[in-house]
């Protein structure tokens, strides 16, 4: 069994989060030694966390001191200040190494948190480490440049979302990626936008769905769903969910359920939160809607909404796997997307409940297609079970093996 350092900037609300809690939990019930670290003090699912796996913040004092509440007694803080030396270190590592690039990959922030996670290899000595999104990335690949000299654990790079070629961070990705001991991407979508924009070979990317425990998402729908459309027996409800931010177009949802409402009763919720509150709220005033949306905010159990709506819509820009098409299934509701990059057409494989990204009239249509159909909850669990946590453990038991054992695939100099 393998020691594991799972890195991820915070355990704030969010679907990488919880999905890093997953696979915390599932190695660990494997019988492997699992440290969760973070650089925030931040965890909003605490009941989520596995009691196996050892939880570490790397931070400065002052962000400690404003901790959740529940950090007390379940993380051990470390400070971790570095040397200036080992300051000296890296930057003379990354000068040498990346001529004309490093000064910009250099910004104080990043410095800070390679230190603290080097100081935390020093101390652990894990086998592996995982890195995900990116400020954690940026961190672990600083912090193997202080430790080139000595046994530094291979450092996996987890892709979360689609890669835009010729961004700074396909830019800056191309320049870390060179030294990672392998990639895991979250979907076949994820796969081919990060080997196009990074120029990564397909065979060093594991493609590793995101797992979803369903069995536990299928405990949790059983709970009622403490909302009055659900259980007062007027028109079907339509069901998003996820941040209120712009990538999640819910904008178009919005629009494309007044359309479906022109042909067939019906009523919308939206459950989360985020900064487009306000725009959303004022477009289902302006399209005199208000009698027919519901957007409550954040649930702690968005999947007793899920086994009670007739639809689950997901209107998203661009998505890495799209979690909660997957979740939506598990509890036997139908689901329709936007044919947006990443992993949702992975996930219902059925152009019919497919419609262009930013299209209402289209998606509108997709919606009134699955509305009218008659498809049996089996057949919709059938579809979220390739995606659930086993067979996802499973994929990263074996990458962790080839990894100790030496068997990943060579990597340039």
């Amino acid at each position: 069994m393998a020691h594991i350092a799972v890195a991820i900037p915070s355990l704030g609300i969010g679907g990488a989060e919880r999905t890093v809690l997953t696979v915390a939990r599932g190695l660990a019930a494997r019988g492997h030694a699992v440290d969760l670290v973070l650089f925030i003090p931040q965890l909003a699912y605490p009941g989520e966390l596995p009691t196996a796996a050892r939880l570490f913040v790397l931070c400065g004092r002052r962000k400690w001191e404003e901790r959740s509440p529940d950090m007390d007694v379940l993380a051990q803080w470390r400070e971790a200040r570095a040397s200036l030396m080992q300051g000296a270190k890296l930057a003379a590592g990354l000068l040498r190494d990346f001529p004309g690039v490093a000064p910009v990959m250099l910004h104080r922030r990043a410095l800070e948190r390679a230190l603290r996670l080097h100081r935390y290899v020093e101390r652990e000595k894990p086998d592996i480490l995982f890195a995900n999104l990116r400020s954690s990335e940026i961190a672990a690949f600083h912090a193997a440049r202080i430790g080139r000299s000595r046994a530094f654990p291979p450092v996996v790079p987890v892709a979360h979302g689609v890669e835009t070629p010729k961004s700074r961070r396909a830019r800056r990705r191309r320049i870390f990626f060179r030294s990672a001991a392998q990639i895991v991407a979250v979907s076949h979508g994820v796969s081919e936008s990060i080997s196009l924009a990074t120029d990564v070979p397909k065979e060093r990317i594991s493609i590793i769905y995101n797992p979803t425990d369903i069995p536990a998402v299928r405990r949790r729908a059983e709970e009622a769903p403490g909302h009055p459309w659900f259980g007062d027996g007027g028109p079907p409800v339509v069901l998003g969910a996820g941040r209120l931010v712009p990538v999640k177009e819910f904008p178009t949802l919005v629009e494309a359920f007044r359309h479906v409402l022109a042909e067939r009763p019906c009523r919308l919720v939206v459950l989360g939160e985020g900064p487009m509150r306000a725009e959303i709220e004022d477009r289902v005033r302006g399209l005199g809607l208000d009698a027919h949306v519901s957007l409550p905010g954040w649930v702690e159990n968005p999947y007793a909404f899920m086994a009670r709506a007739a639809l689950f819509v997901l209107s998203s820009r661009h998505e890495g796997l799209g979690n909660v098409l997957v979740e939506a299934l598990a509890c036997g509701c139908p689901a329709v997307s936007t044919d947006c990059p990443g992993g949702p057409a992975e996930i219902l494989r059925d152009p019919d409940l497919l419609a262009p990204v930013g299209d209402a009239r289209a998606l509108a249509r997709a919606m009134l297609r699955a509305l009218s159909r008659k498809t049996s909850e089996a057949s919709l669990r059938a579809k979220a079970s390739p995606f659930g946590a086993e067979r996802a453990i499973d994929r990263y038991d074996d990458l962790i093996s080839r990894l100790l054992a030496g068997h990943e695939t060579e990597r340039p100099a």
